[in-house]
């Protein structure tokens, strides 16, 4: 029962963070990189989700709720990790999309730098916050590391197929977050993760992508603006 409230809970903060941004664009015309990667609403879940892993040494509640679905979770002993392959998924799609030619907002080129520098992002961060971590008692009684690499692999890819797919393929723009909040899943299952290592994890990834759609459109801007000079 309790893994499938936390797949439950993972499944429907993914789908409503994607839905939410959906419906605040229904009736706004599209908008460049740079406007639409951070509008404040669209940052609030994401940085819930990192916050509320951050502050597992100030909320008690936090790691409670940690240790219980821990101790619920059954030995994983002789599991598959499908969730090593799976996270590649929603990135990888991207390129999918791309040899058949299927409409995206952005080039090839410029998918190659948005993989490449959110793959940057969410793996400084995470170095950063795992260091960090270390040095904190809280975070380390199971082991486990703070925040989940998978899962932050798996949301940063979600979020650079939403935003590539959201105007033309709404209804495909949301499959990279069904497969995100599967890899999640199994890392808990799996008891390689804690719940707030994974929802850190989620919050990082997709924080990671906004922030490198930003700093596309700031360099699309700037080349822009350079060219019309002449």
């Amino acid at each position: 029962m309790t893994e499938k409230i936390i797949f439950t809970v993972l499944l429907v903060a993914s789908i409503g963070h994607s839905m939410a941004q959906r419906s605040t664009q229904m009736n706004a015309p599209v908008q460049d990189s740079l406007h639409g990667a951070f509008r404040p609403k669209s940052l609030i879940l994401p940085g819930t989700m990192l916050a509320y892993g951050c502050l597992k040494p100030a909320i008690p509640a936090i790691g409670d709720l940690d240790d219980r679905i821990w101790n619920a979770t059954k030995d994983p002993s002789g599991t598959f990790h499908l969730d090593t392959y799976l996270q590649w998924a929603p990135s990888a799609s991207i390129y999918v999309l791309d040899a058949f030619h299927v409409k995206t907002r952005h080039s090839f080129r410029q998918h190659l730098f948005i993989d490449a520098g959110s793959i940057l992002i969410t793996g400084g961060g995470g170095f950063i916050l795992r260091k960090v971590s270390e040095r904190m008692d809280r975070f380390e009684l199971k082991g486990t590391q703070f925040p989940s690499g998978h899962t932050a692999n798996a949301f940063r890819g979600a979020e650079i197929l939403r935003q590539e797919l959201k105007h033309s393929h709404p209804v495909w723009s949301v499959s990279g977050y069904l497969v995100a909040g599967a890899v999640g899943f199994m890392r808990i299952r799996g008891k390689q993760h804690q719940l707030s290592e994974v929802l850190a994890g989620a919050g990082l990834g997709m924080l990671s992508t906004k922030l490198t759609y930003w700093a596309l459109g700031r360099v699309t801007r700037r080349g822009t603006s350079f060219r019309q000079g002449f």
